[in-house]
């Protein structure tokens, strides 16, 4: 069985790297390197340039320091999600991994962003939008009501057919 918790929070803290007029670039460039991913995020929330760019006019760089400093503060926290997963592994049927979750970072509009694959339900958990709702340290807890969430979601879809 693989880890249904996957970390790729780290990769969009690299828009550091640039310079704030080059995050729009940055932003285009991370959708295409994490398409099986992003292109779910970039529908469910109906995204276009103008929305995005609205978006990084109003998001300042020590925030997102901040962010990346707590992301980088919180891997105990991301532990005891991973852990708390395999404790509920049979009640989640984790074993079909029919179901994933990305801890991801992104624009900061919602939690958790669902939607489906070709191969599974995908689960995006957005660092950025935890950090403002000051809901970060409830990682766990959201972690695990999420693949809750998937498991009822992908069973009560099978009960259909």
């Amino acid at each position: 069985m693989r880890s249904i918790l996957r970390e790729k929070s780290q990769d969009y803290f690299s828009i550091l790297q640039h310079d704030r007029s080059e995050w729009m670039t940055f932003w285009k460039q991370y959708l295409i390197e994490h398409r099986e991913i992003m292109n779910g995020y970039v529908e469910q929330l109906a995204l276009d340039d103008v929305k995005t760019g609205e978006i990084f006019k109003d998001t300042t760089r020590p925030f997102l320091d901040q962010i990346k400093q707590k992301n980088d503060e919180i891997k105990h926290l991301k532990q005891k999600a991973s852990k708390t997963l395999n404790r509920f592994s049979k009640e989640l049927e984790l074993t079909k991994e029919d179901f994933v979750i990305y801890l991801i970072g992104a624009l900061g509009i919602q939690d958790v962003v669902t939607f489906e694959s070709e191969e599974r339900l995908i689960v995006l958990i957005d660092i950025v939008s935890l950090y403002k709702n000051n809901r970060i340290e409830q990682l766990q807890e959201i972690v695990l009501l999420s693949a809750q969430n998937a498991r009822k979601t992908l069973n009560q879809k099978q009960e259909v057919f």
